[in-house]
C-alpha cells in the first residue's frame, strides 16, 4: 500500500469463517508500528482502532510495518506493509568484502565453492563451502575466524557437500550435506564442536534426499526442504521427526523441486518451488496462498533461494533464463532478489553492485540487513544490503 506524507489509513484485523461460524471481529488487537507499539512521529502512528496516520515527512527507510497482535487467534501476528511516498523502496550496499581467486586454483584463500548462507548466534557469517566440504565462519566484515568440519567424509564432523548452514535460538549450528550415505544433517555448537546427526538418507519418513532449505519457528522446530523427496519434513529440537508433508506436483500444496524455505513468527512457513511459485503453509503443511510465479520473458524463471525478516517478508534469489548466476536483467536493471510481504504482495526488488557478482543465497538479520553470498570470475563474498 502507497500512502503519501501525512495520508491516513484504516486497517482491521477479521477472524476468518470456519465450518458452521461466521467470520467475526477479534476481541482484543493490538496496534504498532514497526513493533513500536502505537508507532511515533517519525514511522508514523497508529490508535487503538487500527487508523495509521502517515508522518509528515516520508520516513528512511520508507518502507512502514503496522504490526497487529491478535492474541486470540491461530496466527497471532499480522503485518500490512506502508510505503510513504512514490516507487517501490530501494535497497543499497552498505557493506561488501570478498577473497580474490587465487591464479590457477579456481578459489579464494578460505573458499572453494561457496553455496549457502546464515548467521550465528554472534552475529558472524556462516558459510556452507560446498565443494570445500566445509563450514566457515567469518565476521560480518569479512575477517575469517575459522573453518569447521574435519574433512571430506561420512564420520561425524565430516562433510560431503555441504549446502545449507542455520542456527537455532540456543546457538547451534546445522549443517545439511547435499552427498554421501550417511546421516544427512550435521548439528554443532556455538565453538563448532561436533553435537550430533539425524535424519538418515533416503526416502522412507524422516529421511532426505537433499536438503536446500532450512529454519526454525519460535518454538523450537526445524523444517526442511527437500528437492528431490519434494516434501517438507519437521523435526523437534532433538532432531525427532515429526511429520512431514507435500509430494510432487503443480497444484496447491504440492511441489515442483522446493529449494528455498523459511519460517516467520506464526510458525507459517514459506516454501519456494525452483521454478516458482513460493506457497505459504501453516505449521501443519494445509496450504494458504501461492505467489512468485515465473515471469517470462523478462522477470525471474528461477527461485534458488529465500530467507525472511522479522515483520515476515520474504526475499527470493531468482535468475533469468541463463539459469546458475545468471541474474534477471529487466528494464535495464540487474535483478537478483525479489522482496515479497507476508501477505504475497509484491515490495520491491534489487541486483548486485557488481553484474559480475552471481547470489547463491541470502540471509537477512534482525536490523533487516540482506547479507547476500555471492561468486564471480575474480572474486568469491559476501554484499551487504539495507533498505534506503
Amino acid at each position: 500500500m502507497y500512502l503519501t506524507p501525512g495520508q491516513e489509513q484504516r486497517f482491521k484485523v477479521v477472524m476468518i469463517a470456519t465450518r458452521l461460524m461466521a467470520a467475526d471481529a477479534p476481541k482484543e488487537v493490538k496496534w504498532a508500528v514497526n513493533d513500536i507499539p502505537g508507532g511515533n512521529d517519525v514511522l508514523g502512528t497508529i490508535d487503538a482502532n487500527g487508523l495509521y496516520h502517515a508522518p509528515a515527512d516520508a520516513p528512511s527507510p520508507r518502507e512502514v510495518h503496522i504490526c497487529a497482535e491478535v492474541p486470540e487467534a491461530a496466527n497471532q501476528y499480522l503485518w500490512s506493509t506502508v510505503i510513504v511516498g512514490d516507487g517501490p523502496p530501494a535497497y543499497k550496499r552498505c557493506g561488501y568484502w570478498a577473497e580474490p581467486l587465487q591464479e590457477g586454483k579456481g578459489r579464494t584463500e578460505h573458499l572453494v565453492d561457496p553455496h549457502g548462507i546464515g548467521l550465528d548466534a554472534d552475529g558472524n557469517i556462516l558459510i556452507a563451502d560446498q565443494l570445500g566440504n566445509q563450514v566457515v565462519l567469518f565476521s560480518p566484515e569479512g575477517k575469517f575466524l575459522r573453518a569447521m568440519g574435519s574433512g571430506k567424509g561420512s564420520d561425524p564432523g565430516q562433510f560431503t557437500e555441504p549446502r545449507i548452514v542455520t542456527s537455532d535460538a540456543e546457538g547451534r549450528i546445522f549443517v545439511s550435506d547435499s552427498k554421501g550415505d550417511r546421516p544427512r544433517i550435521q548439528v554443532f555448537d556455538r565453538e563448532g564442536k561436533f553435537l550430533q546427526t539425524f535424519a538418515e538418507k533416503g526416502m522412507r519418513p524422516g529421511m532426505l534426499l537433499r536438503t536446500h532449505g532450512m529454519s526454525f519457528d519460535p518454538v523450537g522446530r526445524l523444517f526442511t526442504a527437500d528437492v528431490d523427496n519434494m516434501r517438507v519434513n519437521v523435526y523437534d529440537s532433538k532432531g525427532e521427526h515429526l511429520y512431514d508433508w507435500g509430494k510432487e506436483g503443480l497444484n496447491p500444496g504440492e511441489f515442483n523441486s522446493p529449494h528455498g524455505l523459511c519460517v516467520d513468527k506464526n510458525s507459517d512457513v514459506f516454501v519456494t518451488g525452483y521454478y516458482g511459485p513460493t506457497q505459504k503453509f501453516n505449521a501443519e503443511g494445509d496450504f494458504l496462498i501461492a505467489f512468485g510465479h515465473g515471469d517470462p520473458p523478462d522477470g525471474p524463471i528461477y527461485f534458488h533461494n529465500m530467507t525472511g525478516d522479522r515483520w515476515g517478508n520474504v526475499y527470493m534469489t531468482v535468475r533469468s533464463k541463463g539459469g546458475y548466476q545468471g541474474a534477471v536483467q529487466k528494464d535495464g536493471t540487474h535483478i537478483s532478489f525479489v522482496k515479497y510481504n507476508n501477505n504475497g504482495s509484491y515490495v520491491t526488488a534489487w541486483g548486485m553492485s557488481n553484474p559480475e557478482h552471481g547470489e547463491t543465497s541470502a540471509v537477512v538479520d534482525a536490523l533487516g540487513r540482506v547479507y547476500a553470498l555471492f561468486k564471480g570470475e575474480k572474486e568469491m563474498g559476501v554484499e551487504i544490503f539495507q533498505e534506503e
